[in-house]
């Protein structure tokens, strides 16, 4: 038997029968139900990856309501800065307003400007001395040798080798012949100071100008209010800005009602596809005509004939599902329970309750399965003219306990869309892990998928051990035989001889 090592055999040795293909075709029959238990092995471990894939989607799904659960998740707000050369919004905020602003003074770094350098920036300078570098401080400042051979380019790696410590980096600029000593941080703390050696090295080198430069702070007025900062990136009123020059500036921030409406319609679309996707894999009919390969079966095919095979006799294995169906039930119903325990003492009716209020229905076809649309004219209008009714639709607490049928329901009437169906969704992810386990440890699964496999494991070890049993007494019996033809065969050789003679 294929796969099985038995003990040594001798096979056939009386001429008189082809024993190992007599052997094969009596433990084919054998095998029908071990190779029974393998395809049904199969079709389980198919079902298991099929139903992981709706778990993954309904996961997604879960992750995409998350954002529709929580007040702060509503709060996206655009900025935008009247004069952008002046103050440039780099990250809108979540404070609607307006802020009027004064620049007076930028921040900018300790910077030490040398006079133009005749020498190539390769070129050896021929000069032996050294000076001192220092950031805003002291006691990280660092000596730069001076020999022969150096060069500026050689000046400028032995400076910012050691910028870590001074806080002060160099460059050149070859275009002009000009080298710049800037402090790595801007504002009044920053410092750039060169101390020169008794012989004069630096200033011989890059002029006769001032060795020390200190940074100055950003001074800037906020509605009426004066700051300074040390950076010209700062946050006003929650927005982030960056200060590029003198003047003033108007930054304006309004709620964001298009990322909110695009939260709503990516929710909506993702939803529409786990309709399409637990809708074909409940309604695709089990093809009797195809199932599961053995290894045995799978010879002389190629690997393309066998993907195609496979795929046809994995269809259907989810087909009226339950657990899918009742996911499926469940959501459609949480999207349309409406919205309880709001009140407005001036217009009870008023407030919002359904998606349909906001432009979000059913679509009318019934081929559409209960896919949602989305009128967005009506959706831009709750979210312009309704706006805190809406973030309540979807994101409204209860504090019902789920201690008894009666309690969930009024429960999840009390809350908001995107509570609602995190609930649902979690529960009913719950229900697929108990059937199909988390994945991480198959020894350590107890779902009901993982214990069948396991049962199934057993038993294909059980009927493996039996079979390579029934196939040894087959060899014994089949070489007794062959043992008892060998011996009339010698009778019948020695009576012939004796009658000839």
């Amino acid at each position: 038997m294929a796969g099985v090592s038995g003990p040594t055999r001798l096979t056939g040795f009386s001429g008189q029968l082809d024993t190992d293909s007599l052997i094969k075709k009596l433990m084919d029959a054998e095998k029908v139900p071990l190779n029974n238990l393998l395809k049904k092995k199969q079709m389980t471990l198919w079902q298991r990856e099929d139903y992981r894939t709706m778990n993954t989607s309904l996961l997604s799904l879960r992750k995409t309501i998350d954002d529709l659960r929580f007040e702060n998740k509503f709060e996206a707000v655009k900025s935008n800065s009247s004069n952008p050369t002046v103050l440039e919004v780099t990250s809108s905020g979540t404070n609607p307003g307006i802020s009027n602003v004064k620049i007076t003074q930028l921040a900018n770094s300790g910077s030490i400007i040398s006079d133009k350098v005749t020498k190539l920036p390769t070129e050896q300078l021929n000069v032996s001395g050294s000076f001192t570098i220092e950031g805003s401080d002291p006691n990280n400042s660092v000596q730069i040798t001076v020999s022969a051979d150096s060069t500026i380019d050689s000046l400028v790696k032995q400076i910012n080798g050691s910028a870590a410590k001074t806080g002060v980096k160099a460059s050149f600029d070859r275009s002009s012949g000009v080298l710049y000593l800037n402090s790595t941080s801007t504002g009044a703390q920053s410092a750039v100071k060169v101390t020169d050696d008794a012989n004069g090295t630096f200033k011989n080198l890059f002029g006769n100008i001032q060795l020390t430069s200190q940074g100055q702070d950003a001074k800037y007025n906020v509605n009426g209010k004066d700051i300074t900062a040390k950076t010209n990136d700062v946050i006003i009123n929650g927005v982030q800005v960056s200060l590029r020059s003198q003047g003033e500036a108007t930054i304006g921030a309004v709620a964001d009602h298009s990322a909110v409406a695009d939260k709503i319609k990516n929710f909506v679309k993702q939803y529409n596809e786990l309709i399409d996707q637990y809708t074909d894999a409940t309604t695709a009919k089990k093809n009797r005509d195809y199932k599961p390969l053995t290894a045995e079966e799978k010879e002389g095919m190629t690997e393309a004939q066998i993907a195609l095979w496979e795929k046809k006799a994995r269809q259907g294995d989810l087909y009226n599902d339950g657990m899918l169906k009742e996911t499926l039930q469940t959501l459609r119903s949480a999207l349309n329970i409406p919205l309880e325990g709001i009140t407005d003492p001036a217009d009870p009716k008023s407030q919002l309750r359904l998606l349909s209020q906001i432009g979000i229905t059913v679509k009318n076809d019934f081929r559409e399965n209960g896919k949602l649309e989305v009128d967005e004219a009506k959706l831009n209008d709750a979210l312009n003219t309704r706006f805190k009714e809406v973030v309540q639709l979807f994101t409204k607490t209860s504090s019902t306990p789920s201690d008894t049928p009666e309690n969930i329901k009024k429960r999840r009437s009390e809350m908001g869309i995107g509570d609602r169906l995190y609930e649902v969704m979690t529960a009913q992810l719950a229900k697929f892990t108990k059937k199909i386990g988390l994945g991480s440890n198959e020894s350590l699964d107890d779902s009901v998928l993982g214990k069948q496999l396991k049962e199934m494991g057993t038993k294909e070890t059980d009927l493996q051990r039996k079979l390579r049993e029934i196939e040894d007494r087959y060899y014994k019996k089949f070489s007794a035989m062959e043992k008892a033809l060998q011996k009339l065969n010698s009778q019948g050789s020695w009576i012939g001889s004796q009658l000839k003679g």
